[in-house]
C-alpha cells in the first residue's frame, strides 16, 4: 500500500483494515456509514459506488469497497468522529510510473468547511515519497466543487482521459 496512513491540521487519516477485522468496531463502522451514505453524498459517485440494499446494504457496500481498494477513514482528529472516506485502487504502470486512482467522499456534516480540500492535499503530501506516481481521480461534471478541490491539490484536467459525464483530473509525482 502507498499510504495507509497521514494527519492534517484537521483531520486523522488511517486504514480500515483493523475495524473490519473486529466484529464490535465494524458494527459501529456500518452504524456510521449508514448516517454518512446518504443521497446528497452518493449523488455524484460512480453507479459501483451507489448504496443498495439488494446488494447487502451497508455490510455489502462495505465489503465491494473492501474487494476492490484500500480504503482510509478520514475521522476529525478533535473527537475521533468519522466524517468520510478515501477510497485508492492500483491502476497500471505506464512508462514505469504507478497509478493510483483515488476517490473520497465526505459526510454532509462536513461540507462547506474546506475538508475535502485539506483532505485531498494531506494525501497529495502523504505520497510524496512513494516514487513515481500518477494520481488520477475522475470528477462527475455534475460536481464543480470536486473539480475544484483536485485542481486546487495541483491536479489537471486531461481531456484524452475524460468523457462527456467525467471529468478524470492527473498528478504526475516523482
Amino acid at each position: 500500500m502507498i499510504v495507509d496512513r497521514f494527519t492534517t491540521p484537521r483531520l486523522s487519516v488511517h486504514g480500515w483494515r483493523r475495524t473490519l477485522e473486529d466484529a464490535p468496531l465494524r458494527a459501529a463502522l456500518e452504524r456510521a456509514l449508514a448516517g454518512i451514505l446518504t443521497d446528497p453524498v452518493l449523488a455524484h459517485l460512480p453507479p459501483s459506488l451507489q448504496l443498495h440494499e439488494a446488494g447487502g446494504g451497508i455490510a455489502g457496500w462495505i465489503d465491494a469497497r473492501a474487494a476492490e481498494s484500500e480504503v482510509l477513514l478520514v475521522e476529525r482528529r478533535e473527537g475521533g468522529a468519522l466524517v468520510g472516506l478515501v477510497l485508492l485502487a492500483q491502476g497500471e504502470e505506464i512508462q514505469a510510473r504507478r497509478s493510483l486512482h483515488i476517490g473520497y467522499l465526505l459526510a454532509e456534516s462536513a461540507w462547506g468547511q474546506g475538508l475535502a480540500s485539506e483532505l485531498v492535499s494531506g494525501l497529495v503530501a502523504a505520497v510524496e515519497g512513494a516514487g513515481r506516481l500518477r494520481l488520477l481521480g475522475g470528477v462527475d461534471r455534475d460536481n464543480p466543487a470536486s473539480a475544484r478541490v483536485l485542481q486546487k491539490a495541483g491536479f489537471e484536467i486531461d481531456p484524452t482521459l475524460s468523457t462527456a459525464e467525467l471529468d478524470m483530473f492527473v498528478l504526475e509525482r516523482g
